[in-house]
């Protein structure tokens, strides 16, 4: 009976923390009633959490740009630092790429292609830099 307990308190606290975290997130701004779970929304930063699926508004097909630089790393899970002709930039890549670069050295040379996509958030126009090919040079 003890255990039962135990595990029922658990799961009561664990429910209860994320109904604040469900709370939290919402910052009253919106009209409708809220939801059941709250909705993520990017921000103009090096490293923007919003994938293009999630995105309400992209721009038309965009067009693949070929860049140079040196790989700094893994910022996290999804996305790279290369240090470009502009300076250090993120991209986010896909899982596989992520998997590919994830044992280069720092400052390795490497060529690569990528697209820009601009999208509409609720705080503005932020652009999204996406490697699609990469390769060390």
């Amino acid at each position: 009976m003890k255990k039962r307990n135990r595990k029922t308190m658990t799961l009561g606290a664990a429910v209860l923390a994320l109904a604040l975290i469900g709370t939290a997130c919402n910052d009253g701004s919106s009209g409708s009633s809220p939801s059941a779970s709250p909705s993520a929304t990017a921000s103009p930063s090096a490293s923007p959490s919003v994938s293009p699926s999630d995105n309400p508004s992209p721009s038309a097909s965009p067009e693949q740009i070929e860049a140079t630089g040196k790989y700094v790393g893994l910022q996290d899970g999804h996305s790279v630092e290369i240090e470009t002709e502009q300076g250090p930039t993120g991209f986010q890549v896909t899982p596989e790429v992520a998997e590919k670069v994830g044992s280069w050295d720092e400052n390795t040379p490497v060529k690569f292609q990528y697209i820009v996509e601009k999208m509409d958030t609720d705080t503005g126009s932020v652009e999204q830099k996406t490697i699609v090919s990469i390769d060390k040079e």
